[in-house]
């Protein structure tokens, strides 16, 4: 089994990317959020936490998300940096973003926005693999 520690560092969008890819790959389950947190060096920590059975849309959760990851996201902060998270949303369908995953994206943007969580993404897991939402 590999840690954080054996991955390469998560410096650019395109590292990000690969270790979505990765770690949550194609999806294999329908409405499911991964949280994936990094440290302020860029090392991805060793826990990626799903969220099972999210609504159709965005709800109430999202703004209670937001505010939970204002409370773990400052653990991650080292001398060089602010921790940050990677959110992924999974969804089996089509592999074309959906207006529901763009809600979705915007709504768990904004809650990191309110929340002053940095993200440095929010993917979208489908059968056909992984792309960037925002």
């Amino acid at each position: 089994m590999t840690t954080s520690h054996d991955h390469p560092f998560l410096l650019t969008d395109a590292d990000v990317l690969a270790r979505v890819r990765e770690l949550v790959g194609p999806a294999i389950t329908d409405r499911q959020l991964w949280i994936m947190f990094v440290d302020g060096d860029g090392r991805q920590a060793p826990v990626v936490s799903p969220v099972s059975d999210l609504p159709p849309r965005p709800d109430a959760l999202v703004p209670r998300l937001g505010a939970l990851l204002a409370q773990l996201v400052p653990d991650l902060r080292t001398d060089l940096g602010r921790g940050s998270v990677v959110l992924t949303l999974e969804r089996l369908g089509p592999d074309a973003p959906r207006p529901s995953d763009r809600d979705w994206a915007q709504a768990l943007t904004d809650a990191c926005i309110a929340a002053a969580v940095e993200l440095r993404g929010v993917f979208l897991s489908t059968r056909g693999g992984v792309r960037r939402l925002l």
